[in-house]
């Protein structure tokens, strides 16, 4: 297809409101990838899955899936939230606008039509995977896809996080743990709160020791950090101490941070901070970590390089994407999607060149496996900061 075809169709993907908490429309977006698979009319094996009513897929060619994907290509529907007017997709000075269109729809549309385009050409297996999840964790999606088998040496997560004029390849990420951290008291009328044990300063006095000791960076950082998402303490009424308190944690913790190397280590340092705090972990995922002597990785870099007319780097990026799920098996994963800014925000966009250039270098990354020997991939080494269930 032409861009200009591929830009109509990225604009229907964006016009579906594939949110969470709208089954309806996530169902839609992943009947619509389904639909551009069939409209290529090749031959191709379509794997479907489901996990909690949330449904992914796998493409492949053969009626077998293999037992090992030498390149992933993957991609979330999903999206965040938006306001009525994002989902109308609209092009104005050489931008397109729209909710998911830079995380990620513009690029599940781009690596659709190019995995129709290749499968056929490359010499060894081929996938592309699609999920509804990911915006939520992956466990229903990546995760149970790789419960259930799947596998792949190289993986491509259309991720967002670059802006045009920055030019990496992510091939690591923070490690997520979303956390709890609870505090008991005894309740008593607010009238007479030496009556009682208020839990709610004690988890007050948590979030002030917290960022004396972690502070919130003033820009950007490799290291470490803990935000304070949401802090509650209910006494039951306007009147009543509260007997209990919580504070929840979204902490993005770098990959030889020793405090998160186990939740043995995670619980030591909650305690370091209050012996009193209770620690209930909600999420502990590992970082996402592709060697920079991959070849398929250095593939694609050259390949970026090529297209961009500018050298590529490698990055650590702090939110994360599907690509850890892989790791934790032992497989390698980066996170390279469109060009674009503000994923999330009411201004979400990708410029019309950046969707040419992903086009083209992943059209060009995929030209040059179809002669190089992708049997030379380099191992993964021992995932760090594995967590083990």
């Amino acid at each position: 297809m032409t861009n200009t075809q591929l830009i109509e169709l990225t604009k229907k993907l964006v016009a579906i409101p594939s949110t969470g908490d709208n089954p309806d429309g996530l169902r839609q977006a992943y009947n619509f990838m389904i639909g551009l698979l069939r409209a290529s009319g090749k031959d191709i094996t379509i794997e479907e899955f489901e996990s909690n009513g949330k449904p992914s897929f796998m493409a492949y060619k053969g009626g077998v899936r293999p037992k090992r994907f030498k390149i992933i290509l993957s991609v979330h529907v999903d999206v965040v939230p938006g306001k009525p007017h994002q989902y109308d997709g609209k092009v104005k000075n050489g931008k397109l606008y729209g909710r998911g269109v830079h995380d990620e729809k513009a690029a599940c549309v781009i690596l659709a039509d190019l995995f129709c385009e290749f499968i056929d050409k490359v010499p060894y297996a081929l996938g592309l995977q699609v999920v509804t999840d990911e915006e939520y964790g992956g466990a229903d999606g990546a995760l149970y896809q790789i419960q259930q088998g799947v596998r792949g040496d190289f993986v491509i997560c259309a991720e967002c996080g670059r802006r045009p004029d920055v030019h990496e390849i992510a091939n690591e990420a923070k490690g997520i743990v979303i956390a709890d951290i609870s505090f008991d008291g005894s309740a008593a009328h607010g009238a007479y709160p030496w009556k009682g044990d208020n839990a709610a300063p004690k988890a007050a006095h948590f979030i002030h020791a917290l960022h004396q000791r972690f502070p919130s960076p003033s820009q950007e950082s490799p290291e470490t950090t803990f935000s304070v998402t949401s802090m509650s303490a209910h006494g039951g009424s306007h009147t009543r101490i509260p007997d209990s308190a919580t504070v929840r944690l979204d902490i993005r913790y770098a990959p030889d941070d020793l405090n998160f190397e186990d939740r043995t280590s995670l619980q030591a340092l909650i305690k370091s901070i209050d012996p009193n705090a209770k620690l209930d972990i909600v999420l502990f995922d590992s970082p996402l970590y592709c060697s920079p002597d991959n070849p398929l990785l250095q593939a694609l870099k050259t390949s970026a390089e090529a297209i961009e007319g500018a050298p590529f780097t490698f990055a650590r990026r702090h939110a994360t994407s599907d690509g850890r799920h892989f790791g934790d098996v032992g497989d390698q994963a980066c996170e390279f999607g469109v060009a674009g800014d503000n994923q999330h925000g009411d201004n979400e966009h990708i410029t019309l060149t950046a969707f040419s250039n992903y086009r083209n270098t992943i059209r060009h990354f995929l030209e040059k496996t179809t002669t190089m020997n992708t049997n030379e991939v380099a191992l993964q080494p021992k995932p760090k900061n594995l967590i083990l269930t």
